[in-house]
C-alpha cells in the first residue's frame, strides 16, 4: 500500500478534515431538533386520528419511505427554490447548501420519529388518559403533560438508533456541493490526489462518534428504567 497510503498523509489530511467535523454535528443535530418537532406533530396527528391530518401524515409516510436520501436531496435542493419562487416570488438560490441538507433530514427523519412516538404514545396504558380526563385535563393537555412524557422511556432506544443513522447520512451532503466533514475530506483528497488517508479517518471518527452516541443512549434508557422501578418500590 505504500504508493496509495501513508501515515504521514493521514497525519497531516486528519487536522484538515477535522475542523469541518462541527458542520456537520450543526446539521445532525438542528436536524433532529426539527425532525423531533415535526415527528411529535404528526404522532399527536396519528394518535388522535384528526380528519384529513391523519390520512395526509399516513401519505407522508410512505412517501418518505419510498423516495430515496440522496434523491430527496436532489429535489429539495433544485426544485424547492423554483416552487418558492413561482409561489412566492422569492430567490432562495443564494441559502446556504446546509440549509437544503437540514430541510432534507428534518422532513425525512420526521416521518421516522412520528411513527418512533406514535408507537410510543400508543404503548402508554388507556388508564392514564382516562385518569387525566377525569381530573379535567383537555385532550391537549393529557397529551403534552401525561401522554408524550411518559412515552419518551418507550422511544428512547429507536430515538437513539434513529439519531445514529441520521448522523451516519449527513455522508450525502457533500453530494450538492456542501463544505461539510465528509465534504472537506473529499477537497483534501482531491488536492493531494490520496483519497485513502482522508477517508479512513472520516470512517474512523464516524465509528467512535456513532459508538459514542449509542452508549449515551443505553445509559438514558437504562437511568429511565432504573428510575422507573425505584418509583414502584
Amino acid at each position: 500500500m505504500g504508493s496509495y497510503f501513508t501515515w504521514e498523509g493521514f497525519l497531516k489530511a486528519a487536522p484538515q478534515v477535522l475542523q469541518y467535523l462541527p458542520v456537520t454535528l450543526k446539521v445532525t443535530f438542528l436536524s433532529l431538533a426539527i425532525a423531533t418537532l415535526l415527528g411529535v406533530l404528526v404522532a399527536a396527528a396519528r394518535v388522535y386520528r384528526i380528519p384529513l391530518l391523519c390520512t395526509f401524515c399516513k401519505g407522508y409516510l410512505h412517501l418518505m419511505r419510498g423516495i430515496p436520501y440522496v434523491v430527496l436531496l436532489l429535489l429539495i435542493y433544485y426544485f424547492l427554490p423554483f416552487l418558492v419562487w413561482k409561489l412566492f416570488a422569492v430567490d432562495i438560490n443564494g441559502w446556504d447548501k446546509l440549509v437544503f441538507a437540514i430541510i432534507t433530514f428534518s422532513v425525512h427523519e420526521g416521518a421516522y420519529i412520528g411513527e418512533i412516538f406514535r408507537s410510543a404514545i400508543e404503548s402508554v396504558p388507556k388508564v392514564q388518559k382516562e385518569a387525566a380526563y377525569s381530573v379535567g385535563l383537555n385532550e391537549a393537555q393529557t397529551f403534552w403533560r401525561i401522554l408524550l412524557p411518559q412515552s419518551v422511556k418507550v422511544a428512547i432506544p429507536a430515538y437513539g438508533a434513529n439519531l445514529v443513522e441520521l448522523f451516519q447520512n449527513t455522508t450525502i451532503t457533500f453530494v450538492i456541493g456542501a463544505m461539510d466533514f465528509i465534504g472537506r475530506a473529499n477537497t483534501v483528497g482531491g488536492a493531494t490526489f490520496h483519497y485513502l488517508e482522508p477517508y479512513l479517518f472520516v470512517a474512523i471518527v464516524y465509528v467512535i462518534i456513532s459508538i459514542l452516541l449509542e452508549t449515551f443512549f443505553r445509559f438514558l434508557d437504562t437511568q429511565y428504567h432504573f428510575g422507573a422501578k425505584l418509583k414502584f418500590r
